[in-house]
């Protein structure tokens, strides 16, 4: 049976972020969504009969993908959270608090903070000053909301120990109680897996579906 993958990346990047592992996937259909914050936003997904259909979301790319009329097979879940803030009071309101320090910031002087990020994230993004500010300041809001994971779909939630953004704490937190939900963590990768770790996400890919 063929496979349908759909791609979403994460806050602050473009569909450019899965470029390191787009290779590995070019014997597959892919739909890459973009999420605007440098313009080309692109949402748009064509079906494909009888395809299992795979959703591969880079941190608030997950809930993106879970936030569309879309019904998945398989998910995967690069640094990714359905619960941002986290469940637990303490963890809440201290990532709340960070959340809210980082708007306020992106509103001050959003190319300094973007630039923090990025370096956080472990990569370098030459677009930085084309970023639609209004765009990256709705979806830092829409980090506030928990989503859930649709019980028929297999999800794989990979993370790294070395992401100080979405920690092992938080993905413990939003996903030990998932049923249908396999965390595996790498020893790197920061916030950027699939782009800093490719070859590592692609073989954990496809061994979980295959």
């Amino acid at each position: 049976m063929s496979k349908h993958f759909i791609f979403c990346h994460g806050f602050g990047f473009d569909r450019s972020f899965w470029d390191n592992l787009v290779p590995y996937f070019a014997k597959e259909y892919c739909t890459f969504l973009d999420l605007g914050y440098f313009g080309n936003k692109c949402e748009t997904i064509k079906s494909i009969d009888n395809a299992i259909t795979i959703g591969i979301g880079h941190s608030l790319g997950l809930c993106k993908l879970l936030n569309l009329n879309q019904k998945f097979d398989y998910l995967i879940g690069l640094n990714s959270f359905i619960n941002f803030l986290g469940n637990v009071s303490g963890l809440y309101q201290k990532r709340k608090d960070e959340l809210e320090f980082l708007k306020q910031q992106l509103k001050k002087s959003p190319m300094v903070t973007m630039n923090v990020f990025y370096q956080t994230c472990g990569v370098a993004n030459n677009k930085i000053e084309g970023i639609d500010t209004e765009i990256a300041l709705n979806d830092l809001d829409f980090l506030a909301y928990s989503f859930n994971l649709p019980q028929n779909a297999k999800t794989l939630i990979i993370g790294a120990k070395d992401d100080v953004i979405v920690p092992p704490e938080i993905l413990y937190d939003n996903f030990n109680c998932c049923s249908n939900a396999t965390i595996d963590i790498l020893d790197k990768g920061k916030h950027a897996l699939g782009y800093l770790e490719a070859q590592s996400v692609k073989d954990k890919i496809f061994e979980f579906i295959n």
